[in-house]
């Protein structure tokens, strides 16, 4: 089969973008950190701020009463849409331009962010505020929404210009600076949240809390930021607010689709269902922390580097083929961890939830093991390769063509099954959309259905990881579970992680880099060096 050739976007941008590259702070080896580390860097910040959102939510579930916690969780979950929806894909875009700019012209480029993300802010408030004038729409009529939604408003205001630095820093290879900004917000949201809960406050206090640390993430990031460009006079970015939209805003409809997609289950709970049903499919419904802080956090970091890998490279075939071979070694890792844990949750959804939320949570494991039965394909952030070679309307297409199956599978299925034909109309639109991307990225690549993902390490993994899980399946098969869920999952937990480690070892999958690998970052020496 003849190769496709990636086509560069390159909207408006300057035609020296080979030599703005070369002058810009984007990813190279010789900045000091290595891809690896840089990605260890990312993930490991996320994982330790995950898990204090981890221990914050089940604290705050335990403490406030079903349905102040399902309209807890349908305010965030507005916020975080709207968030989502309204930045048009601004802070992402600094992992694409970074590379092809000089750091006169980034700063220029975060100027230009931040107003832009400011004045969405406020059309994000008005249209926040507009809500508050219908507050009874929402969770069967719930009282006490309006100051809610007004305070979610504020937050946006706070929160869009905020975005720009987490971005900017894993582009300029400051990737310790992201991360600890996003420890201490972490760490702020996570007090704002449990101690007005554990005293009793209202839920306003709790999101009123929520906009300050916004607002401290927004101070501590802009100073970090001053002081890495203080030698740096601005300038303006080429081709200016045009160049920037022509790439993200393709990107920021896509998003819109996915935001459709990943959130209409929820929506049609939050319109149709009580705020009580609504805290026990939110409990369910929790996207697992792994799949952002591991599969996409490793994807999204490479980004840079895979631009650089299409960039750089003799011709556009040659460039796709490296690009996707490195897109490769970071599935290889993820897939040995996302797939044991898919397996593990799919079998003990019922007492973790049991365990972790109490016994009134039971009916969550449910949405639970519907979107865990997902996991075992989000090894990766799948439209990153797209995004490399340019094809950002690509991914549109897929997203756009996914809403309508999203659409038509839960007019099919929420009358006849009832509730959980949210999260499984969800999850087969899921397996739609990236079935379609990996075609894409095939066509769009040159290497093939064949050649666009690892299948053999994929499927010894797969293999390894069902010989681990059939011991702890004849286990749960006695029904000591539904007896003694904690004790169940604190046997069972260690027994199938030995199992997994053993079989993998013997089948060779840990590779002796992966194990060095660890063992660099249990001495924490990537941490202890000059860069990032």
């Amino acid at each position: 089969m003849q190769h496709q050739q990636p086509a560069r976007v390159d909207p408006g941008a300057p035609s020296s973008a080979p030599q703005a590259a070369r002058e810009a702070p984007g990813p190279a080896e010789a900045q000091g950190t290595s891809l690896a580390d840089r990605i260890g860097m990312i993930v490991g910040g996320q994982f330790v701020s995950t898990l204090i959102i981890l221990v914050q939510g089940v604290l705050v579930v335990r403490l406030l009463g079903k349905a102040e916690y399902g309209t807890l969780a349908f305010s965030t979950m507005l916020f975080m849409t709207g968030r989502d929806l309204a930045q048009l894909y601004l802070p992402e875009s600094f992992l694409y331009f970074a590379p092809k700019v000089t750091r006169a012209e980034l700063r220029g480029l975060v100027r230009q962010s931040m107003l832009l993300l400011l004045g969405l802010g406020a059309l994000s408030a008005l249209a926040f505020s507009a809500f508050a004038l219908v507050p009874s729409v929402f969770l069967d009529g719930r009282e006490g929404v309006t100051q809610l939604l007004l305070l979610i408003g504020l937050m946006s205001m706070i929160a869009y210009p905020a975005s720009v630095f987490g971005p900017l820093f894993i582009a300029t290879n400051n990737h310790r600076k992201s991360a600890g900004v996003a420890l201490v917000v972490t760490l702020s949201n996570a007090a704002g949240a449990i101690v007005p809960a554990a005293f009793g406050c209202s839920i306003a206090w709790i999101l009123a809390a929520q906009c300050a640390a916004q607002a401290l993430r927004l101070w501590l990031s802009y100073r970090l930021y001053a002081r890495l460009f203080q030698d740096v006079a601005a300038a303006p970015f080429p081709g200016g607010v045009k160049a920037q939209l022509a790439y993200a805003f393709p990107l920021s409809v896509t998003r819109f689709a996915g935001l459709f997609n990943q959130k209409l289950d929820k929506f049609v709970i939050g319109l149709f269902f009580s705020a009580g049903l609504y805290a026990e499919f939110a409990v369910g419904a929790q996207e697992l922390p792994l799949v952002s802080v591991l599969a996409y956090s490793v994807a999204s970091t490479m980004l840079p580097d895979l631009v650089a890998r299409v960039e750089n490279a003799r011709t556009p075939a040659e460039g796709a083929r490296a690009a996707i071979d490195l897109w490769h070694s970071g599935i290889r890792k993820t897939t040995l961890i996302m797939l044991p844990v898919a397996a593990f949750l799919l079998l003990l959804a019922e007492p973790l939830m049991r365990t972790i939320y109490g016994d009134a949570y039971a009916g969550a494991a449910v949405p639970f093991r519907i979107y865990s039965a997902l996991l075992p394909l989000r090894v990766t952030a799948y439209a990153i390769p797209l995004m490399a070679f340019g094809k950002t309307s690509m991914i549109l297409r897929v997203q756009v063509l996914s809403m309508v199956f999203n659409a038509a599978a839960n007019l099919a299925l929420l009358p006849t099954i009832g509730m959980v034909g949210a999260p499984l109309s969800a999850v087969l639109t899921q397996v739609v959309v990236i079935t379609s991307t990996v075609v894409c990225i095939a066509r769009f690549s040159g290497v093939g259905l064949r050649g666009v993902f690892p299948w053999g390490h994929y499927g010894r993994v797969a293999a390894t990881t069902i010989v681990a899980a059939a011991p702890l399946a004849a286990f749960l098969l006695t029904g000591a579970a539904d007896r003694r869920p904690a004790l169940c999952l604190a046997l069972g937990a260690p027994l199938y992680l030995g199992l997994y480690l053993v079989a993998a070892r013997i089948t060779g999958l840990l590779a002796p880099e992966d194990r060095a690998f660890v063992a660099r970052w249990l001495r924490l020496d990537p941490l202890r060096g000059r860069h990032g």
